[in-house]
């Protein structure tokens, strides 16, 4: 019997062992890639972390020259002034004069007026937006401006874990990329601001057929699982005493291009993208993308990484510039930094002088310091999130000097 039950354990290893070897061959062996991407990614973030560690000084203070940029738009998103039937369509219409091949808003002192319009006009109408993966409403806003309204779905200190790309959009994310763009100098995100809707004032009684379809009571609060490519009713957003909170977006109404990403992820669990692997996938976007369109999209990963927003799979083009839409998945864990979404950068090791030039000027704290002062920043960015953008510019001060000291940094003029 005791002989029975050692050769039992023996066949038993002997199959484990069998097993465990024809896995390492069909995939290890037959596929090194599975080995070298590992080691791939872990040097480029060993490397990048070394020389965050190691920076010179001059990322870490404050510039001695004024910031005209960064004053002129606190000063200007500060400056709310109350809309009324009379200005609100002029209001309206200078905000559409604003958007050219270049821009999306101007930082001039009626930025604020039309940031104010967006968060206190009257409602004319409340309807859905199909488009996309997440509900949206779509609001008609006095003088017939149209908004997108993504709604809250998180608490300010609740932490996304998992990927990257993990969870839902984050209310906060598309209002924040857009101070963003204002900080960096780059007014490329539609113009976003914070706003609360009262479900018996705003909603039901201007609510389309479509949208009425959609809302229910649970648990004593009115509801809403609107039209979508994820939505249903088991996930709707719901009324917090009798509100629904999240971001007005102002309306482009422009039909954009729509371009895949070379650097988006497969969303598939154990299938990485080429630029995963290739640490040399520069050379093969630069067979199909001109310098500026690489350019562009070295831009905005410095912006995702900041926010960590790790969904950019297309981006869209007003006339030949890149545009900064769809930020909703930043904001989501900010113990963690995802070095990937810096690939564009790293990869490609070019930058534009006025970027590089804007993000010194925003070094020792002037960045955190200048969000602090953004309109209803507390509702929905934490004090461990700014920790974590400040952090995070460091990290691309070292990415840069990362390509600096391999000689392989390219600036463009």
């Amino acid at each position: 019997m005791i002989r029975k039950k050692k050769l039992l354990k023996l066949l038993l290893i002997a199959f484990l062992t069998f097993t465990l070897s024809i896995y390492y061959i069909m995939y290890v062996i037959t596929n090194p890639q599975t080995v070298r991407i590992k080691i791939y990614s872990e040097i480029i973030e060993e490397k990048i972390q070394e020389k965050f560690n190691n920076l010179p000084d001059k990322y870490k203070r404050k510039s001695s020259k004024v910031d005209l940029i960064t004053q002129n738009f606190i000063k200007y998103v500060q400056n709310e002034h109350k809309s009324t039937a009379n200005n609100v369509n002029e209001l309206w219409k200078e905000a559409n004069t604003w958007i050219n091949k270049t821009q999306l808003y101007s930082i001039t002192h009626k930025l604020g007026y039309v940031i104010d319009a967006l968060k206190n006009s009257d409602i004319l109408q409340v309807g859905l937006n199909p488009k996309g993966t997440q509900l949206k409403f779509l609001l008609t806003l006095e003088g017939n401006q149209k908004v997108v309204f993504k709604p809250k779905r998180y608490d300010r200190e609740e932490i996304i874990n998992g990927v990257v790309y993990a969870g839902k959009d984050r209310y906060g994310s598309e209002i924040l990329s857009f101070y963003l763009s204002g900080l960096l100098n780059r007014p490329l995100v539609p113009l976003s601001a914070e706003r609360k809707l009262s479900i018996k004032k705003e909603v039901i009684p201007l609510a389309t057929e479509n949208f009425l379809k959609t809302l229910f009571i649970h648990n004593n609060n009115t509801c809403v699982y609107g039209e979508c490519y994820y939505c249903n009713i088991k996930d709707p957003v719901c009324a917090e005493d009798g509100y629904i909170y999240g971001a007005v977006i102002f309306y482009i109404n422009y039909k954009f291009k729509l371009y895949p990403n070379p650097w988006k992820r497969t969303y598939k669990k154990n299938l990485l993208a080429s630029w995963e692997t290739n640490e040399h996938f520069c050379k093969v976007v630069t067979e199909t993308l001109n310098k500026n369109r690489i350019l562009d999209l070295i831009d905005v990963s410095i912006l995702d990484f900041l926010i960590q927003n790790g969904d950019r799979h297309h981006y869209e083009l007003l006339n030949d510039t890149l545009i900064w839409l769809d930020n909703g998945k930043g904001l989501g864990n900010p113990f963690v930094d995802h070095i990937d979404i810096l690939a564009p950068l790293y990869q490609c090791c070019m930058i534009r002088n006025k970027t590089l030039i804007r993000l010194q000027e925003l070094s020792g704290g002037v960045l955190t310091e200048s969000i602090k002062k953004m309109p209803d920043v507390d509702s929905f960015v934490s004090y461990k999130h700014l920790e974590a953008i400040e952090r995070r510019l460091l990290l691309v001060y070292a990415t840069i000097e990362l390509c600096n000291s391999d000689k392989r940094l390219v600036i463009i003029k």
